[in-house]
């Protein structure tokens, strides 16, 4: 993502939530407690979640860079619900499972996406995959 090294570093609470309509970018390194997203946000740079990340039905959620949900010991979870993408280019890493629920999308950018899944990736009915991911763990079957 070519917008990535002119936006504003995130200086904001560990609690995020993008509320519909809204579209919010932003780039650096934060540990969220929670991430909730019904509108549009493009995080570039390196995250974590401590706890589950929601992308809302019809909500957007790019990241470039990389992304890690839960921990070894806390295993959490990333759930794209109806209508809802996700949008990867870089490393995801979920301690937890992947939801992607009816309707849902998930996206990979350029050649050099890993996903590394430790639970279950729970794929619904019309789950739109697109993109070339490394598929460390296997569970995208």
């Amino acid at each position: 993502v070519q917008e990535c090294a002119s936006l504003n570093i995130y200086e904001g609470s560990s609690k995020l939530v993008v509320n519909e309509g809204q579209d919010i970018a932003f780039r650096g390194s934060k540990r969220f407690n929670s991430l909730k997203v019904s509108g549009s946000l493009l995080m570039c740079g390196t995250w974590t979640a401590r706890n589950d990340v929601e992308v809302k039905q019809n909500g957007l959620m790019e990241m470039n860079g990389t992304l890690v949900v839960g921990s070894n010991r806390k295993r959490k979870k990333i759930t794209v619900e109806e209508g809802a993408v996700l949008r990867i280019e870089g490393n995801l890493t979920i301690y937890g499972d992947l939801e992607l629920k009816d309707n849902s999308t998930i996206e990979f950018l350029g050649s050099n996406s890993v996903v590394n899944v430790f639970g279950d990736v729970k794929i619904d009915d019309n789950v739109t995959i697109t993109g070339d991911f490394d598929d460390a763990q296997n569970k995208f079957q």
